[in-house]
């Protein structure tokens, strides 16, 4: 689960949005901890927002966080806020995502409200229809109890987001200059599609939980599926290598016994998504 202060900032924040809060899906590294037990460290809260919704809503979002002390990232205005959390150095950082057809055509941003963007999502609708409700238990930074019921994505529906971003990331479609950013992140986005999928208790009921989640959406499916065969059809892979990296990195890799084993266990486990690979 969430740990603190994320839990207690989380709660604030829930509990100043009141109804909007209905509006948001948890996504990203704090998602996976409702799957995975030992999920990687991560302070973020990633949100993808249901525009429509949040759009027809009275509430606005921007002067309930202004009000809790939050402020725009200068990189990233009006999808990532930022406060300290008061006597620590840790920061608390929320970025919201929204699907990427309501945005304009090549344009990372999504307007949800005023003073409120997401940053264009591929697959963020199905995101939002492919959520659980889970509660969350704590006090407020004042020590009041407190707990709120929040949106969490399935972990079919987070392997795919994470699958799309690993892909981007790789790309490096933003240029040289985040080149190792970038590749970083891609490691990232490997290590969480490995530990959601290893955390799965049956694998075949996964796999059909992930087909059935694109319904309509051929092209957005045929692209994950061809991620899945570009990054880890075979040993040598780049999804494959990337994690390699990423254990090295982490210094996981001291805890694995026989790291080439591992490494074909990840590439075999995130084929088995494909269609075409029989169990």
């Amino acid at each position: 689960m969430i740990p603190e202060p994320q839990r207690t900032y989380l709660l604030e924040l829930f509990t100043a949005l009141g109804p909007v809060a209905d509006g948001m899906t948890l996504a990203g590294g704090q998602a996976a901890r409702f799957w995975v037990a030992t999920p990687r460290a991560t302070r973020d809260l990633d949100f993808v927002l249901d525009v429509t919704y949040l759009r027809r809503y009275k509430a606005r979002i921007a002067p309930i966080l202004a009000g809790l002390g939050y402020a725009p990232v200068d990189t990233a205005r009006n999808f990532q806020f930022e406060k300290l959390v008061p006597n620590s150095s840790e920061v608390m950082r929320i970025e919201f995502l929204a699907p990427a057809e309501f945005g304009r055509k090549n344009q990372i941003r999504v307007n949800v409200q005023e003073g409120i963007h997401g940053r264009a999502c591929t697959g963020g609708s199905i995101v939002l229809t492919e959520t659980d409700q889970h509660e969350i238990e704590g006090v407020l930074p004042d020590g009041t109890p407190a707990t709120a019921r929040i949106r969490v994505t399935r972990p079919h529906a987070l392997t795919m987001l994470k699958l799309i971003a690993l892909d981007e990331r790789y790309r490096n479609i933003r240029g040289a200059p985040h080149g190792e950013h970038d590749r970083q992140e891609a490691r990232i986005h490997t290590g969480d599609v490995v530990a959601v999928m290893s955390a799965q208790r049956d694998l075949h009921q996964f796999r059909e939980r992930f087909a059935a989640q694109f319904r309509e959406g051929l092209e957005l499916r045929n692209r994950a599926y061809q991620i899945i065969r570009d990054y880890f059809g075979e040993r040598s892979a780049p999804g494959v290598v990337l994690y390699s990296e990423a254990l090295v990195r982490d210094r996981a890799a001291d805890s694995v016994r026989d790291l080439d084993s591992e490494l074909r266990r990840a590439q075999r486990l995130v084929s088995f998504l494909l269609p075409d690979v029989r169990s």
